[in-house]
């Protein structure tokens, strides 16, 4: 199938591993509320496809689904991050092979700038896609990390979005970020509520190793 989008993102958040738990259940009765004839929240997963494209987005369960995920998140001490890259922009084709590493690479140079102010070590956990594919990226992002001695763990974990609240909601992130950069005026708002939790505030200028200013919507190109 021919690929239309104009965008790709990485995205997702940053938590305190403790408050894991409380987010996926808090997360697991919103999808019971908004959609109860769907069932058990843990055996159905929310997919931005159903959610967010232009014709779902009309149903008014799903846009308030969404502002539940926002004032949930907006609860706890987490960021929102993106990485994305504009296809528009592009000067030669890119594969997943070259997007995938890069992006999570230049995600784990900011994030590692949270990690480092709340002087904790950082988890990078991730949908599964192909063995191969998560594998070079698992190695790409080891190598950055240790490299460059940032306190993150130097590699990349895998989980089933099936079976976790947590990695639906990174879905739904990049998603909107992606819709946005596409051009739809209606996710616009969302994307930048949401760019703007963050633990670190707006007014506080830090930086990455390479100097440059941190921040957690990031465009690469």
């Amino acid at each position: 199938m021919r690929d239309t989008s104009k965008a790709v993102v990485v995205g997702g958040f940053s938590i305190p591993s403790a408050d894991v738990l409380v987010l996926s259940r808090r997360i697991a009765g919103a999808k019971s509320r908004f959609y109860p004839d769907r069932g058990d929240p843990g055996k159905w997963e929310v997919k931005a496809s159903r959610t967010i494209t232009p014709n779902p987005w009309r149903r008014s369960k799903n846009r308030r689904f969404l502002a539940e995920v926002q004032r949930i998140l907006g609860q706890f001490d987490c960021t929102i991050y993106t990485a994305s890259i504009d296809k528009r922009q592009l000067k030669h084709p890119m594969t997943l092979d070259t997007t995938a590493p890069l992006q999570l690479q230049v995600l784990v140079e900011h994030f590692s700038v949270e990690c480092a102010e709340h002087n904790e070590t950082g988890l990078i956990v991730s949908d599964w896609s192909h063995h191969s594919l998560d594998a070079h990226t698992s190695q790409c992002v080891a190598s950055f990390v240790v490299s460059r001695g940032l306190p993150v763990h130097p590699c990349v974990y895998y989980a089933s979005s099936q079976g976790s609240h947590a990695i639906q909601l990174a879905d739904l992130v990049a998603g909107v970020r992606r819709r946005a950069i596409e051009g739809d005026t209606n996710l616009m708002p969302l994307d930048n509520a949401l760019a703007t939790i963050r633990a670190i505030p707006q007014g506080i200028r830090v930086a990455t190793h390479a100097r440059r200013p941190y921040t957690n919507q990031i465009s690469l190109i």
